[in-house]
């Protein structure tokens, strides 16, 4: 199962529907600051588990490297991804429009 909106509730019913014996969940939301999780033992020593990710598990040294090559060899389309680009002035509207959803990648030139 995956839980990707960050809410701590729902990655707890991800782990719990995950299957018994083999099931895992990846946690890929963000939680609010001091938030935590929780769930009962069971859960896990009856073999599921809870795993959690960050950049799709990229390794910043090796695989962002491979990504430009990607990109830069027409390989993987990125472009359609960026819905606006600003100058560094205007980094505080690309806050607001990621908060608002009204974005799925704002690039910031500097």
């Amino acid at each position: 199962s995956f839980e990707c909106i960050g809410n701590v509730n729902t990655m707890r019913q991800a782990l719990e529907c995950a299957h018994k014996g083999w099931g895992e969940s990846c946690i890929i939301g963000v939680a609010g600051a001091g938030q935590e999780i929780s769930t009962r033992p069971f859960q896990l020593v009856t073999g599921r588990s809870w795993r959690g990710t960050a950049f799709g598990g990229a390794r910043g040294r090796t695989d962002v490297p491979r990504i430009v090559d990607w990109y830069m060899e027409n390989k993987i389309n990125i472009d359609d991804l960026i819905t606006h680009t600003m100058p560094l002035t205007d980094i505080n509207k690309a806050f607001d429009l990621m908060h608002s959803g009204e974005s799925i990648r704002s690039v910031v030139l500097y």
